[in-house]
């Protein structure tokens, strides 16, 4: 039997929550010492939120008085009330799906009628977990570990209402949790002037306002609105490439399509290799890597670990290895046919590029070359559609998942007759697209009088001056180091 302080009662009976329901849900209170918590609890109780799965439970969060959380060593991670999940009604259709960023909000909806509510275990990412302002701990994307381990559930679900906190570390909960979930079933809520979550439009307007709340959400996906109707969207990011005098032509952001070309051996896929590493060394992204013609050992990984050690390859020591090893595990997840698998075309391609998204927090994800992707047109369909309806697909999943795609692509047989300055995008793959439907276009040319000099020109961008502008930097490629330096 659930055993729960009258003090612990009256923590949710203040917040308007039924104390039934939260027996019902398996809330119970326990000592400090009997979980081995070391800080004596101001009401001599703690409150245990189980995570249970398939009737069992796996797992506990805590809570003390100053709104002291922690979980008990080797749970297993998961959405809290979790088994809503296998509902049939989820599938069909007939209702959402709610999560919210804690306990006392999913209560509340429960109790107002929606009992198909979920609560995330851990709260939202803090505010100032932001691209460019710190570099995150090795794996810290098992904060997210919850929707990977519920996935095959989450995946059938075909509405999900996204009702966490509108504060800044919610809005980034929001943003990470529509990233893995997906913009068009998704959908976001409007709460009442001078609430954040659900529990305060409960203590403040009552249940009824709770469900006008959960009843008239909207989609994260981009449709007819009026302005202040419009769908929320995350702020736009712009870093620098770690190339200093570059960051005036070009800024890294997302969501976009990044396009890159040259001649052979001009160095494309060294400086695309360089500039993902420079983004997870000076930013912390992580980018999904499929490297379809250069050898990821010892080539790919060897231009990482340079990056990040800033000395040649013959200075390294063991202790270099390992920490580099470590490294590139945790921020360069592999796209990677196995050996009886040739079918990688561009659906396998971006089904790949999803899961370093859902399972890694992947938000670069780089394609080189675009040549070695099996296409596979549809019938009926001329070379030209295709490369339409696959850039497209490449852009679509970019802005779904707010990441950004890097494409490097070859030149044609005619491109690659062309004197190095006239080459440009309009000579990639036999399509005018890759020049149309780049955000951002770039070309690596070797200037060839003997000098390892190499011209990167940025001769696209969208919008300009926030992601750039048009223009060339000349960069020396050091053949000792084998990057290319300033």
């Amino acid at each position: 039997m659930t055993v729960i302080n009258p003090k612990v009662l009256n923590f949710f009976e203040r917040r308007r929550i039924d104390p039934e329901l939260v027996a019902r849900i398996g809330i119970c209170s326990v000592t400090p010492q009997s979980i081995g918590d070391p800080i004596p609890d101001a009401i001599g109780e703690v409150i245990e939120f189980p995570y249970i799965r398939d009737g069992k439970k796996v797992g506990a969060k805590y809570r003390a008085a100053g709104k002291r959380f922690w979980q008990r060593p080797n749970s297993i991670k998961s959405f809290i009330n979790s088994d809503v999940l296998s509902d049939p009604a989820l599938r069909k259709g007939d209702v959402a799906l709610i999560i919210t960023e804690g306990e006392i909000d999913m209560l509340t909806a429960i109790q107002c009628g929606f009992p198909h509510t979920v609560s995330v275990p851990d709260g939202a990412p803090p505010e100032n977990f932001q691209p460019g302002d710190a570099l995150p701990e090795p794996g810290m994307d098992t904060k997210f570990s919850y929707v990977a381990l519920d996935w095959e559930r989450l995946k059938l679900i075909q509405r999900i209402i996204i009702a966490v906190d509108n504060d800044a570390p919610g809005k980034r909960l929001a943003e990470e949790l529509v990233r893995r979930l997906g913009r068009v079933r998704c959908m976001w809520v409007e709460y009442p002037e001078g609430c954040k979550d659900l529990n305060e439009v409960l203590m403040n307007y009552g249940p009824e306002e709770v469900t006008r709340v959960l009843n008239t959400t909207k989609s994260y996906f981009a449709g007819v609105y009026k302005w202040k109707d419009r769908p929320k969207e995350p702020a736009l990011i712009y870093l620098g490439t770690g190339w200093v005098r570059m960051d005036d032509l070009l800024r890294v952001f997302y969501p976009g399509l990044m396009i890159v070309t040259g001649f052979a051996n001009a160095g494309k896929s060294t400086w695309v290799n360089q500039l993902v590493a420079q983004l997870a060394l000076n930013h912390g992204w992580v980018t999904g890597i499929a490297s379809f013609e250069m050898r990821l050992d010892p080539y790919v990984s060897d231009t990482l670990r340079t990056v990040r050690l800033k000395k040649p390859k013959q200075d390294w020591t063991p202790e270099d290895y390992a920490l580099t090893e470590d490294w590139i595990n945790d921020y360069f997840p592999l796209i990677s046919p196995t050996d009886d698998d040739d079918n990688h075309d561009i659906d396998w391609l971006i089904e790949a590029a999803f899961l370093c998204v859902r399972d890694h927090n992947a938000r670069v994800i780089l394609i080189d070359p675009w040549n070695e992707i099996e296409h596979m047109r549809s019938k009926n369909e001329n070379l030209g559609e295709y490369i339409g309806r696959a850039l497209q697909a490449l852009k679509s999943f970019a802005k779904r998942h707010n990441c950004l795609v890097i494409l490097v692509t070859h030149p044609t047989k005619a491109g690659a007759t062309k004197k190095s300055e006239d080459l440009n995008l309009y000579d990639c793959a036999d399509s005018a697209h890759f020049a149309n439907k780049a955000d951002v276009g770039v070309v690596v040319k070797n200037m060839g009088d003997q000098s390892n000099l190499s011209k990167i020109i940025v001769c696209k961008v969208k919008y300009i001056p926030d992601m750039g502008n048009i223009g060339e930097i000349v960069l020396a490629y050091d053949p000792n180091l084998r990057l290319f330096a300033e």
